[in-house]
Parts: C-alpha cells; sequence; structure tokens
C-alpha cells in the first residue's frame, strides 16, 4: 500500500484527476481492485456487473475514501444492457475516458468433453462482452478525439493450456479482436491496449482451482497478486502502452512457445503428467 500511495500523488496530478471511467466486471477480482486504484487516483468511475450488493459496497468504499461511483447494473453479454448502461454513465459523467474491460469467466474442461454451450458462455462473456461495451463507448470517445480502451486479456490468449481449451479460445478471439481495433482507430486519439496476465488469485480462480479438471495444471494454486494486473492497467492507461504482459517476464516465455510449439507441447504435456502422478501420490499418502 506504501508504495501505491507513492505513485499515487504524481499520477493523479498529472494524469488522472477528473478524467471519467467505466469499469466491467467491477464486482470482484482485477475489476473491483482496478475500480478501487483509479478512484484513488481521482478518477470517476463507473462500476458495471450483475450483482447490486458487491456494487453497491465498492461505492460505499470509494466513497468512503472520498471519491465518486456511479453503479451500473448489467450482463455484458446482453448488448441492450450495456447500451443502456453506458448511455446512463455518459449523462451522469458528461465523457467517459476511460473504459477497462474485465468483465471475465471460465468454465475448465478437457476439449474433447468440453460442452459447446460451456463454450459459448465463455464467448458471450470474454469476448462478445467486450465487443459491446467498445462499440457502446467508441462514438463519444472519438467525437472527443480520446480515449483510453484496456482489455484485460490473459497469456491463455497467446497460448492454449488444458484444461482452459474453451476459456483459451474466447481469449485468443479477444486478442485478435483488440489488436484489429487497434489499426481501426490509428490517428483517432483513442489509445487500445491488452493487458496479458498469466493466472491471477482471483474469486473466479479460485472457482476453478477448486474443480477436479484443474489439478494437473503446475503452479495454479499460486496466482500472481490482482495489484500487479491493476499496475499493469495504470501503465497501458499512462503511457498508451500496446500491449502488457504480467509478469513481464511471461513475454519471453510466450514468444519462446511461438517459436517452438511442438516442443511447448512436449513439455506441458510433460508437467501435466508430472502434476498428476504427483497429485495422486500426494492423496495416498494423506489417505
Amino acid at each position: 500500500m506504501a508504495v501505491w500511495e507513492s505513485l499515487a500523488r504524481p499520477l493523479s496530478a498529472c494524469w488522472f484527476r477528473g478524467r471519467t471511467a467505466l469499469i466491467t466486471g467491477a464486482s470482484s477480482g482485477i475489476g473491483r481492485d482496478i475500480s478501487l486504484s483509479l478512484a484513488r487516483l481521482g478518477v470517476r468511475v463507473a462500476i458495471l456487473a450483475r450483482r447490486n450488493d458487491p456494487l453497491a459496497q465498492l461505492a460505499d468504499e470509494i466513497r468512503a475514501g472520498g471519491g465518486e461511483a456511479l453503479v451500473l447494473l448489467a450482463d455484458v453479454s446482453q448488448r441492450g444492457q450495456v447500451r443502456d448502461a453506458v448511455q446512463r454513465a455518459l449523462a451522469d459523467f458528461g465523457q467517459l475516458d476511460i473504459l477497462v474491460n474485465s468483465a471475465g469467466m471460465v468454465i475448465p474442461a478437457p476439449v474433447e468433453s468440453l460442452k459447446p454451450a460451456d463454450l459459448q458462455r465463455m464467448l458471450q462473456v470474454n469476448l462478445f462482452g467486450t465487443l459491446h461495451s467498445m462499440q457502446a463507448v467508441i462514438p463519444s470517445m472519438r467525437h472527443a478525439g480520446a480515449g483510453n480502451i484496456v482489455n484485460i486479456a490473459s497469456l491463455a490468449g497467446r497460448r492454449g493450456l488444458p484444461p482452459l481449451g474453451g476459456y483459451s479460445a474466447s481469449k485468443f478471439a479477444l486478442v485478435g479482436l483488440t489488436e484489429a481495433l487497434r489499426v481501426d482507430l490509428r490517428g483517432s486519439g483513442i489509445k487500445v491496449s491488452l493487458v496479458m496476465p498469466t493466472v491471477v488469485d482471483t474469486p473466479m480462480t479460485d472457482n476453478f482451482v477448486a474443480a477436479e479438471e484443474t489439478t494437473s495444471i503446475p503452479g495454479l494454486v499460486s496466482g500472481i497478486p490482482v495489484q500487479w494486473v491493476t499496475w499493469a492497467t495504470v501503465a497501458a492507461i499512462c503511457f498508451g502502452l500496446t500491449e502488457v504482459d504480467v509478469p513481464p517476464g511471461a513475454v519471453v516465455l510466450e514468444k519462446m512457445a511461438a517459436l517452438f510449439p511442438g516442443l511447448t507441447d512436449a513439455a506441458i504435456a510433460l508437467g501435466n503428467r508430472f502434476a498428476e502422478w504427483f497429485g495422486n501420490r500426494t492423496s495416498h499418502e494423506g489417505s
């Protein structure tokens, strides 16, 4: 917290104070932390999610710290709800300078047993939800000639990993959509950024770590702190960065995997088999 407070003053003074932001998926995890942090920097935040109680608690926390928060209830997979929420934010704030798309979901399963309905649900939230909010916000940003859009993707959107094939597919699609939009908006004054974290310590992660299907993922139980993703998001907004990998060294592994896909497949498969063996051995020893 001390480190964050030392950074907050200059950032607030030089960049953030008086600006407005819409954060999707704000009820928990990454979206919640980003909302709190931007509010501390002087940003007026519109916090969007499906559940009222967590949003109301977050808004109270922001206001108690001297910030301004607008609660927006919407399911990002529903285009009409997102458009209505954005219109309300524009009516209250007059302009949206920042959009952070943090809403996401994961349903782990091996590809061979992945239910089409589960893949469709992940695409509706992770891909179409982001599309809905961007399309709703971009016209006002174009009119202003400025803006920042930050999409929280995942390193799973660069490299497929079992049992997250469906989740990876949705994030691969999100990365492609974002990269195309960045070119579309070149010269408009609107900056489009990707934040690409590895596994993050959030309630969503806790939910799928508890599932039986995830026991074969080495190191999954020790996700990175959510604050790392927040700092990456703040950096992307401040400097208009195209892509921020979290942690930074992950980009090297990502590029190596792209250069040597067959070797990477073999390494991941071997790691998964070792994790399964180790998990089974631990289970037998504890019984």
